[in-house]
Formats: C-alpha cells, structure tokens, sequence
C-alpha cells in the first residue's frame, strides 16, 4: 500500500466467537469512529491488501497507522489503546520498562490458544500449522460471522483479540487491564449495550445518549414535566387546530403520564398508569370505551416522543444499523451526514418483529438527533420529525420543537402535519406517582385489549 490510510482498520477473526466479543467491546469505545472492523475472512482482505503474510496474519495482529508506521502483536493492541476513549492510560502502562516484553509473552500465549476460548462448540477456522481452513473437531466449518465487507479507508490493524487483563502477567497490570476493558461494574447500560446484537448500532447508541447528557445523569431523574404547544396543520398553510396542555411524565419502565388541557373552559384530564386509564372532560368521568382510545394513544405517544432518544435502551427494542446517509433538506439549511439506526420492537412470542419501523438519524457532528423517518405499517403512511431547538435541562438535552411532515419511503419532506414545542421543561418537580392513578374505578375496568 503506497497511500496512507486514513484511519485504522481492525482486521479480526471474524470466526472465532472470541475475537467478536472483544470487537463488541471495543466498538462501544470507539466514539469518533476511528476504527473500521473488517473479518481476515472477508474476501474483500486480499484484493485491499494482496501482499499481507496471511499465515503470519493469523499468528498475530499487525497495524498499519495512519502516519504509516507498522505494529504487531501486543504493539498492536497499545496502538488501538492509544486511540480509543478511556483506555489511554493502559497504553502509557505498556510503556513503562519492562512491560513490552512482558505482554509479548503473554500476548503469544493468548493468541495461539484463542480458539480453546470460545470455540468449543461453534464452527471456527482453527489454523493449521500457521495457515488457516482446518474445522476443529465437533464444528461446522468456516461458517463467516462478523465483519463489515470492507468498507472504508486502507489502514489495517491485523486483530487477534484477547482480553486485555492478560495482557501482564503482573498482578497489578493485569487487574487494570482487565477493570479496563472487560471488568466493567455491571450497570444496566452496559447490559443493554452488551445485548444489542449490532455492533454498529450499540456504537451509535453510546455517542447519541452521551451527547443528550450520559445515562448516569438521565437515570437520575425520576420524573419529568413541561408545557407542550402543539400546531396541527394536517398539510395546510396555516394551524388548522392549535392546542397547549400541560404534560407530567414519570420515567420509568412503567408508562405513566399526566395530560391536562389548558385555555379551555371544560379542560381533559388523562391519567395513564400501566393498563390504568383515566379520563375526565370538565371534572366529569368519560364512560364510554370508544371514547377512550384516543387519549390513551395520545397520552402514549407524547411520552414516547419525549423519552426519545433514550427509548433506544427499551428491552424490546431491535436495532439496525442503516449505514450514513445525507437525508433531504427540511427549508433553506442543508442537511449534514448522519449515521442510521432503524428501530423496531419485538412483540414477542410468534408474532416476531413489529413492521412498523423508526429509522433515527444522527448527525455525524453534533451526534444530536437530526429526525425521525418512520413507518406505520397500518395505513402504510410515512412520517419525518425534524428535531431542533436542543437544549439543556439539568444536565440532560432535550429536542424542544419538533416539526413532523408527511413523507415516503425515501425520506422526502412532504406536507406539514404538526409542530411541537416543548417550555418551561424541568425534571424531578414537585409530583408524586399518585397524580397518575385513577381517582374513580374506571381504570380497572378500561384495560387494553
């Protein structure tokens, strides 16, 4: 290769269950997106890089930097801790006297017995005397996992993954390695990460929910409250319907969200609390069930919005990454590139995925959420809310106005539908739970179907 590259590239065995777990865990690090994972299987390697040793490839790791140097072995993985967020300060151990040579040994040893590490029962290439296509007994063969086609820039970081904990036989070095890179205190953002089977989706997952203030700071909020003004247009040039109301939303995994009318003479009231419905219309109990459903939809809706983009964490959530894409331009501004993630939520049992869809658009700079492209397979209609307006509350980022258009299956801007705003936002005010929960036995009996 005569060109520098541009970032660096992971090559890794992509069929070894091993090795893919410590991508997995790399990935999530990986903010600026400095690394391109790419299988040593993927046919694309030997047309990218046609004068690589593969035989040596497969004993060690080798990086090509993108100020041309060359690393390998444990080298290689003190080049990738020197780039990726929060494990600098390994990179500095491995420089301290002695240490290099220390983590050479180690590192040899761990790579020459990665396979036993995870390959017990799944199908894993086991080379052959340095080469690679021997099946270990008891596999299924070079079945490929892992990988991301080759795309990219032309740095190789040649990866034989092991856990960087063993990197130091020393007992100190090795606790920080290991606190480092797989001893995590278990939290339950790290397990939702860890459970999100796209590697690329759980990447843009970090960096959206650290730009909207860090789990930590979300967490610790229990409730939400805020004046929404919402303009309904319906594709018109002007308002057709404009409404103010005041919304109270606790955080939870249980859904409970307070909506009270404001500036009419007999105000709404909905009071959702799990399967509990409430709704009153001037102080007086709405009865019937068919009047029912649309404030709760609306109640669940609104809640959702709001919990955007930390809905992404939901236990039901399925997610894909959709590549970078430059959506049309929403008035004068253009668009920037954004990563895409597609949502979609398990309904469980046989029924499998929903088919309705969220594609979220992330801004490659500001790592904000640009819009929502969505898609409700009921009526098969196509929606974009743009997200603007963003700021701080507390220390966690809010999107307060959200302008919602008509579309298709490209993501076109169409006709208005309906402008939200978010005022007076304020997390932790002074409600209880009980301001949810039905002051009259309707709830118990207005479940859903």
């Amino acid at each position: 290769m005569s060109d520098a590259p541009a970032r660096h590239v992971v090559l890794y065995d992509g069929d070894c269950a091993f090795c893919t777990r410590w991508r997995d865990r790399m990935i999530p690090r990986d903010r600026d997106r400095r690394v391109e994972w790419v299988s040593v299987h993927d046919p694309a390697v030997a047309s990218r890089y046609p004068h690589l040793d593969r035989d040596d490839a497969l004993r060690q790791m080798y990086v090509f930097a993108p100020d041309g140097t060359v690393h390998k072995g444990a080298e290689g993985w003190m080049e990738l801790f020197r780039i990726l967020q929060g494990t600098s300060w390994l990179a500095a151990i491995g420089r301290l006297p002695g240490i290099r040579a220390l983590t050479r040994r180690v590192y040899r040893y761990i790579a020459a017995r990665r396979y036993r590490l995870s390959c017990a029962t799944a199908g894993c290439r086991v080379p052959a005397g340095g080469a690679s296509g021997r099946r270990p007994r008891g596999g299924d063969g070079g079945r490929e996992r892992g990988g991301n086609g080759g795309r990219g820039s032309t740095t190789l970081l040649l990866l034989t993954p092991l856990p960087a904990g063993l990197l130091a036989a020393a007992a100190a070095l090795a606790a920080a390695f290991t606190i480092a890179c797989a001893g995590r205190p278990p939290d339950p953002l790290a397990e939702r990460l860890e459970a999100i089977a796209d590697p690329e989706s759980a990447a843009v997952v970090t960096r959206v929910l650290d730009a909207y203030g860090g789990y930590a700071n979300w967490m610790r909020h229990h409730n939400a409250e805020y004046t929404y003004h919402l303009e309904f247009y319906g594709g018109q040039k002007t308002p057709q319907k404009v409404t103010r109301q005041i919304h109270r939303l606790g955080l939870g995994p249980r859904e409970q969200a307070y909506v009270e009318d404001l500036d009419l003479e007999a105000p709404q009231i909905v009071r959702l609390d799990g399967e509990g419905l409430e709704v009153t219309r001037g102080g007086v109990p709405v009865a019937d069930p068919a009047d029912l459903d649309f404030p709760r939809a609306f109640s669940q809706i609104a809640r959702w919005s709001f919990l955007n983009p930390w809905n992404l964490l939901d236990p039901q959530s399925l997610l894909e990454y959709r590549g970078v894409r430059t959506p049309p331009a929403a008035g004068q501004v253009p668009a920037g590139p954004c990563e895409v993630v597609r949502l979609r939520f398990d309904r469980g049992g046989r029924e499998g995925p929903s088919l309705d869809w969220y594609d979220f658009y992330v801004n490659r700079l500001s790592l904000l959420l640009d819009r929502i492209h969505s898609y409700r397979a009921e009526d098969a209609t196509y929606r974009v809310s743009i997200w603007s307006d963003h700021r701080k509350f507390d220390d966690v980022r809010v999107a307060t106005r959200r302008d919602t258009y008509s579309s298709d299956a490209g993501g076109a801007i169409g006709p208005l539908e309906v402008v939200a705003e978010y005022t007076d936002v304020r997390f932790d005010a002074p409600f209880t739970d009980d301001i949810f929960r039905a002051t009259t036995p309707l709830a118990a009996s207005s479940g859903r179907e």
